[in-house]
């Protein structure tokens, strides 16, 4: 019984994981809109990206908390860790250079932990 809830815990963040990307996605897109349209500046476009991080792991940890009996919070943070954890995977990919332990690193760390932790306590 434990193996099934475990399994159902994880097909929940997967699918909350798809979900708060694609909201991702979305206002990317329509930030580069914005940007093409009216050529927003370099510190619109980093606030823009922090926003979007916030949003999209609070959304996460609204959703997979949901499923959660007790310590919501927790479960809200987890999923905004695996969240970055997912943005951290594609960074090392797409950018050789990528370290993992900088300071904008650990900057969305701590976002992504806070907004998902936020989420969970919503939910």
């Amino acid at each position: 019984m434990k193996n099934a809830l475990s399994t159902e815990r994880l097909v929940a963040l997967l699918k909350c994981l798809m979900a708060a990307y694609l909201i991702t996605g979305v206002l990317l897109l329509l930030v580069a809109g914005l940007l093409y349209k009216f050529s927003l500046g370099e510190k619109v476009i980093d606030i823009s990206i922090i926003v979007i991080y916030c949003i999209s792991s609070l959304l996460a940890g609204l959703f997979f908390s949901k499923g959660a009996s007790s310590r919501r919070f927790i479960w809200g943070m987890f999923a905004g860790a695996a969240y970055f954890a997912v943005i951290c995977a594609v960074s090392a990919v797409v950018e050789p250079d990528f370290a993992p332990i900088s300071n904008s690193s650990i900057t969305t760390l701590l976002i992504c932990l806070g907004s998902g932790m936020l989420g969970g306590m919503m939910g």
